[in-house]
């Protein structure tokens, strides 16, 4: 009556407590040596190679470079024209390749304006045009008539439509007069005169003038020099076959008429401080402050300097989780936002720190700019800042290439550069070759330490006082970037 059997003690509670507990034990302890969950998993050490193939490609007899990019997924095609020509200088035409673009579908050959419309809207199709680039977004069975609307655009464009010239001019006055009153605008104007000069076409700018200036045998000069097929780039992404594409390159472009292309000189003026300046923008009607500080670089694509210099600026001002951005807005809460930029160009390039505060936190900020320039070009990087940030660049480099259009873009940008072969195919495996050492060289190298130009679009009645604390020179300058002589009030 009293026999007391192991059913019986383990349906008890108490015992089934006890008897649960020890079986966890027991099969932490086994497990133990492992897994450990409060260590990350060592990451495999190997060389990472993007799977993709190179646009197929081939040159026509006039010169014509033509990429296809195969992707039989959806029964779409994507044909685009890219220009591979130096920047020039627009003078006192400044604002034509803006004009332009949207003249060159204003008419051709064989369409008028309205009929271009009227074709491009019963296909669906999606046409896109400025002076650089042109492209036609189809599906595959308006294929042919599509690359022949393209094609006509591009070799049989009238420039004659003086109506829809002075619609497009009077709407770009409108467009500047906006303008003239974003502070972000007139920034971009200044910094550019400033860093490039007004002789350099990074430099230019638009004005009412330079746009009543340009006339339609102004456009068709621009159009008889550039587009030209032995500094073009044709691409077919999509549903198409190498096969298709050259037989249609044979129909419609063969025609197209090779030209000699003479490059204009560049002037070379852009000059850095010798020592930190302050160069304002006064606007008394501003409640905040839009703030720049950096200035030109020569950066390529193809320096060695290149992948560290992506890294360095990554960590300073590359997102959310940068210095930058985590000092003046999660720190201090002085802005939304806090960025950096380091652009690479083949020509000339930049670097620049942007934000916007209050007027009256404007000094602090700038403060807080010049101490993290300081701290990155003085103190080398922690190795979990530069593993967070290779892992960032790598993921998102991975996750363009699900876009065909991004395979057709890097291939024509190894092209134009005179990239190595294989550049972005082995883009993740130099990421990751970069040290903090690399960084480090970077940072003193392209991050302004001692010189620079802190622009400031603001009120300066309010900035002022305490901006004088900081104890650098200060400038004024009109909002096209021309200096005025005032004194420091």
């Amino acid at each position: 009556m009293f026999r007391i059997t192991i059913i019986q003690i383990i349906n008890n509670f108490f015992f089934k407590t006890i008897f649960l507990g020890i079986i966890f034990f027991h099969t932490t302890i086994m497990f133990a040596h492992i897994f450990n969950r409060n260590l990350p998993p060592k990451s495999l050490k190997r060389k990472t190679t993007i799977n993709i193939e190179n646009p197929n490609f081939f040159q026509m007899k006039n010169g014509l470079k033509v990429l296809i990019v195969e992707n039989h997924k959806l029964p779409l095609v994507r044909i685009g024209l890219e220009l591979n020509y130096k920047p020039f200088l627009e003078k006192d035409k400044a604002g034509i390749k803006k004009i332009f673009g949207q003249m060159l579908r204003s008419g051709t050959k064989n369409y008028t304006k309205e009929e271009l419309d009227d074709i491009i809207d019963y296909m669906g199709c999606s046409l896109y045009t400025s002076f650089s680039e042109t492209s036609i977004f189809t599906m595959k069975k308006y294929l042919d008539k599509s690359i022949s609307i393209m094609s006509d655009i591009l070799m049989n464009s009238k420039f004659d439509n003086s109506k829809e010239l002075n619609k497009i001019i009077k709407q770009r006055i409108i467009d500047i007069s906006l303008s003239e009153k974003d502070p972000n605008s007139i920034l971009q104007i200044v910094r550019n005169v400033l860093y490039f000069g007004k002789n350099h076409p990074y430099g230019e700018y638009e004005t009412h003038d330079t746009i009543k200036n340009i006339t339609l045998h102004d456009l068709k000069k621009l159009y008889d020099k550039y587009y030209i097929p032995n500094i073009s780039y044709l691409s077919f992404i999509g549903d198409i076959s190498q096969k298709e594409a050259e037989k249609l390159c044979n129909l419609y472009f063969s025609e197209w008429k090779r030209k000699s292309y003479k490059e204009d000189p560049v002037i070379k003026e852009y000059v850095i401080p010798s020592k930190i300046e302050i160069d304002i923008v006064d606007i008394p009607s501003l409640t905040q402050s839009t703030i720049c500080f950096g200035g030109p670089i020569c950066l390529k694509k193809n320096d060695p300097e290149y992948f560290s210099s992506m890294l360095a600026n990554g960590i300073l001002g590359g997102g959310p989780q940068s210095r930058l951005f985590l000092n003046l807005r999660e720190k201090k809460a002085y802005t939304y936002g806090a960025y950096s930029i380091l652009r690479s160009d083949r020509n000339i390039g930049c670097f620049s720190v942007y934000t916007q505060v209050r007027n009256e936190v404007t000094e602090k900020a700038i403060k807080d700019i010049i101490k993290e320039i300081f701290e990155i070009t003085k103190n080398k990087i922690s190795l979990e800042e530069l593993d967070i940030k290779k892992k960032e660049i790598s993921g998102q480099f991975i996750l363009d290439f699900e876009d065909p259009n991004r395979i057709n873009d890097l291939f024509i940008c190894e092209l134009k550069n005179n990239l190595p072969s294989g550049f972005y195919k082995n883009f993740l495996n130099k990421l990751e070759l970069v040290t903090i050492d690399d960084i480090y060289r970077s940072c003193q190298k392209f991050f302004f330490q001692k010189n620079g130009r802190i622009i400031i679009v603001g009120k300066a009645h309010d900035i002022l006082p305490n901006i004088k604390k900081l104890g650098y020179p200060i400038r004024y300058f009109d909002r096209f970037g021309s200096l005025i002589n005032k004194k420091n009030e």
